[in-house]
């Protein structure tokens, strides 16, 4: 279920910031460096603040690039802002 909306929530959440390969390519780094370890945890459900201070946290931990850390968080990005109408 969690696999369904990692790829299609962000088509309904505004992903419209990032091309369909960027998309894909962040799906395929999301998977390798994060979902390996633990559950899909919904940036909505946290502050900004705490967010980027988890995504810092994590970042390190999963030896991300910086190019592969920006990809990620701009993509996790989508699943905070709600649906453009």
């Amino acid at each position: 279920m969690a696999l369904v909306a990692l790829v299609a929530l962000p088509f309904l959440a505004g992903a419209a910031d990032l091309s369909s390969k960027e998309i894909q390519s962040a799906q395929k780094l999301y998977h390798a460096k994060c979902a390996k370890c633990h559950k899909f945890y919904n940036p909505a459900d946290y502050s900004e603040t705490d967010w980027q201070r988890w995504m810092e946290k994590m970042g390190k931990k999963s030896k991300l690039k910086p190019s592969q850390s920006e990809l990620l968080s701009r993509y996790l990005d989508t699943f905070r802002t709600p649906a453009k109408k």
